[in-house]
């Protein structure tokens, strides 16, 4: 039997989709999604609500497919898995599923923010606001500072947990840094944003900035920063973001 489950209906139908057992491995329900973005004319990355990732190719090219209206996944009793009749329907055309495959968070984070990056650009705006309000970017790539709880800095790379409340249920993430980066002794990580806004998914000039307390002072201040109600003087290591991605859960 062949169902279509509208994306409008999908939180409703996460529930009832607990607990079924998919045809093949690499087959992700169509009942459970939590969030679908296309990156390109033919490729859907798609993440159900267990925290599966699945990239989803297109048989044709359909650009603007998710942004139609009342979008649905056709698939063999819920199941999207590249096998013949399912489809993604919106409006008033039909596009063929040709292939689903398992994709890790860290190549998911990547393909959404470098489809994000190859978006056509605008003229130059100016902005008369005196600050960026809200959060910019996705959870999926991307990691606010002023969420963090935690970090950690160990042989797998740097590790920072977050208030999974604000970060779409997120807890955990990997920050991966450009190079070799010394955080021996640091005991303050601060997240800055390239661009301002608070906000780091690995574009150019997001970085890390580690800090550490010492008992020595500077007297030419070269190198050196005072930390927010502290009379201490803090050593800096300033490293590079490169990728930002949630780990499993």
């Amino acid at each position: 039997m062949r169902r279509i489950w509208s994306l409008g209906l999908l939180a409703a139908l996460a529930l009832p989709a607990t607990g079924r057992e998919p045809p093949a491995p690499h087959c992700i329900d169509g009942r459970a999604i939590a969030e679908a973005h296309q990156i390109d004319a033919q490729t859907l990355l798609l993440r159900d609500t267990r925290g599966d990732r699945r990239q989803l190719t297109l048989a044709d090219a359909c650009p603007g497919l998710l942004d139609d209206s009342a979008p649905a996944f056709v698939g063999w009793d819920g199941w999207l898995c590249g096998r013949d009749g399912e489809a993604v329907r919106a409006a008033d055309r039909a596009c063929p599923v040709a292939a689903v495959a398992p994709v890790d968070a860290r190549d998911y984070a990547a393909l959404l923010r470098d489809s994000r990056q190859a978006m056509r650009t605008l003229d130059r705006v100016v902005v008369q606001d005196r600050r960026a309000r809200g959060f910019r970017g996705t959870p999926d790539y991307c990691v606010a500072s002023r969420w963090l709880r935690s970090w950690h800095d160990g042989p797998q790379g740097l590790e920072v947990e977050v208030s999974p409340r604000q970060a779409a249920g997120h807890r955990r993430y990997r920050i991966e840094l450009q190079g070799q980066c010394d955080t021996d002794r640091a005991d303050t990580l601060n997240l800055v944003s390239g661009v301002g806004t608070g906000v780091v998914c690995g574009h150019a000039g997001d970085h890390a900035m580690f800090s550490r307390s010492t008992k020595a002072t500077d007297p030419s201040g070269a190198g050196f920063m005072r930390t927010l109600g502290s009379t201490g003087v803090v050593a800096r290591t300033r490293c590079q973001v490169t990728r930002v991605y949630p780990l499993e859960r």
